[in-house]
């Protein structure tokens, strides 16, 4: 009768690696948020995909739409804005001088104090997904609204505040596309707070001084003005 002796051994099993995409953990966001900075950079808003995003952080795309609210909400985190912008109300009314001045110098603040070349959160990258999509500017213009300019309005009564605030817009919009994108000179090596001297004044006017302009409605429509007195040509 035969028998076989069994002997024990110091070898262990090798743990079993689990099949499929990893669940979500602390740290999820993050790493979604770091694969959409470079597929918005790379691919630009209109061809990025949030699938696409999700194969890039190696998650499950009902990942990415648990955190994030659509595409147009992730971009918006991956710029990096503010989510309460009373901080930066306070700053600019705590600030020495004119309140214009503190905004251009937050502003550009803003957008110098990290590396953002390559970077979907670059301002470059902000013009192309604004530019190229009308969900991606719609998203960032209810985000303006809602964030940005109820916290920067003296008065937001103001029968005029409407132009105000798209002046106000459009002059740092266009500061930030010469700085950023043209690239022009001397706008690009001077420092925010030399930039914020030059043009601060222009936004303390179109914040609370006086504008050549008739009363607009709260639906941004025109009322009806003084009629233009007419130049008699000699």
């Amino acid at each position: 009768m035969s028998s076989s002796t069994e002997f024990p051994t110091d070898e262990t099993p090798a743990p079993t690696v689990p099949r499929g995409r990893r669940p979500g953990k602390a740290d999820t966001r993050a790493e979604i948020l770091a694969a959409a900075d470079v597929a918005f950079a790379e691919d630009g808003y209109a061809e990025a995909s949030l699938r696409g995003i999700a194969h890039r952080a190696g998650v499950d795309p009902a990942l990415v739409h648990h955190y994030f609210d659509g595409k147009a909400a992730l971009f918006v985190e991956v710029m990096g804005l503010p989510r309460d912008f009373r901080e930066i109300r306070d700053e600019v009314d705590r600030a020495p001088g004119s309140r214009g001045s503190a905004l251009v110098d937050r502003f550009l603040r803003y957008w110098d104090e990290e590396p953002r070349e390559g970077r979907a959160s670059s301002f470059h990258s902000f013009v192309q997904a604004v530019c190229s999509s009308d969900q991606a500017a719609d998203s960032f213009k209810q985000f303006l609204v809602d964030r940005v300019w109820s916290q920067v309005a003296r008065d937001p009564d103001d029968p005029e505040w409407l132009v105000r605030r798209s002046l106000i817009g459009s002059q740092l919009v266009g500061l930030g596309f010469q700085r950023y994108v043209l690239r022009l000179e001397p706008l690009v090596s001077a420092e925010p707070a030399e930039v914020a001297r030059w043009v601060g004044p222009t936004i303390d006017r179109y914040m609370e001084g006086p504008l050549d302009t008739a009363p607009t409605t709260p639906d941004g429509s025109r009322r009806a003005g003084r009629p233009r007195r007419r130049v008699r040509r000699r």
